[in-house]
Formats: C-alpha cells, structure tokens, sequence
C-alpha cells in the first residue's frame, strides 16, 4: 500500500510539473505571437514609401543605399528634393500660395502629394488645391495631413510627431481573495 501511494504521489507531481512546463510554454509562444502580430498589422497598415518623383534608372533602381532617414526610399534624396521642390514652384503660377511646414522635433523628412520635398522646416510655393503632406522621422509615428491652399494665401503646418515607443505601461495584478 505505501509502495503505491508512493507511486501515486511521484506520477502526480511529474504530471503537476509537466502541466506548469506545457502552461509556460503556451504563455510564451502566445507571447510572441502577440507581439509579432502586432508588429505584422503595423507593416501591413503602414502605407507604402512616397515615390520620390525619379525615374528609375540601372544607377538607383533596387540600389538599396540607405540614406540617415527612414522612410526615404535609396537613391540622392537631395537632388529629389530640389527636382520636386522646382516642380511645384513652375506649376504654382502666378496665383501661388505659400506654405511653411515645421515639425516637432524638426528634420523630419517630408513628402508633398507623394513627392519627397526634404527635411523640415521647410517653405513651399504651392498651386491653389487640395494637397497633402506626409512627414516622417526616426523613431516617430508618421504623420499625414491634408490641407487647401486658395490664390496667394498663406499657411503655416505645425505637425508635432509622437514617438512610435509605448510610453506607459500598465501592469494588472492579480486581485487577492
């Protein structure tokens, strides 16, 4: 009778200890595949990079030169700039309006209607219209803003950017009974 009780009581705890490895395991592998689905619906919400208004050519198509800014697809970002800068000056016209982008923090890298304009804080001259701006910048949450411009008018974009790290954390603690 003690022989079985004994063995009762070993298979019991090998079956208690193999219960709470089986739960750890499921609490880490549901862990992780929280944390990589959340990661995977950001990348899939996330819009896809603004074309930088170049064509593609056999010296930047698939290039991959990493630029100092995320979100700024390879290639001379500051020819592209000053090439889209002189677009919207020659297609403003003589009704065009001005616009001031400014970003906190600054230098952030913004695109205009899709097309790379630099970094902020930056002045524009901009065709009447509906338009839109798109600003990125390391370690931040992207920011789009849509915005009309009529004849001759003047506008200041303040954009101020949040940081794309949680910056609370809220632990719950089991209640005590």
């Amino acid at each position: 009778m003690l022989l079985r009780t004994m063995r009762d009581c070993v298979v019991l705890f090998i079956l208690i200890f193999a219960g709470a490895l089986a739960m750890h395991a499921q609490a880490v592998a549901e862990y992780g595949a929280a944390m990589g689905n959340s990661a995977g619906v950001t990348a899939a919400v996330k819009p896809p990079a603004p074309n930088l208004g170049l064509p593609e050519t056999a010296a930047n198509a698939g290039s991959g030169a990493a630029l100092n800014s995320p979100g700024v697809p390879g290639g001379n970002a500051e020819s592209a700039a000053q090439t889209n800068k002189q677009f919207f000056q020659s297609q403003s016209g003589p009704n065009a309006a001005q616009v001031a982008v400014h970003t906190v923090p600054d230098h952030a890298q913004a695109w205009i209607d899709g097309k790379f304009v630099g970094p902020t804080p930056l002045d524009l001259k901009l065709a009447p219209g509906h338009h839109q701006v798109l600003v990125r910048a390391p370690n931040m949450q992207e920011v789009v803003r849509d915005f009309d411009l009529t004849a001759k008018q003047t506008q200041a974009i303040d954009l101020a950017m949040k940081s794309s790290y949680q910056n609370q954390v809220i632990i719950h603690w089991p209640s005590q009974k």
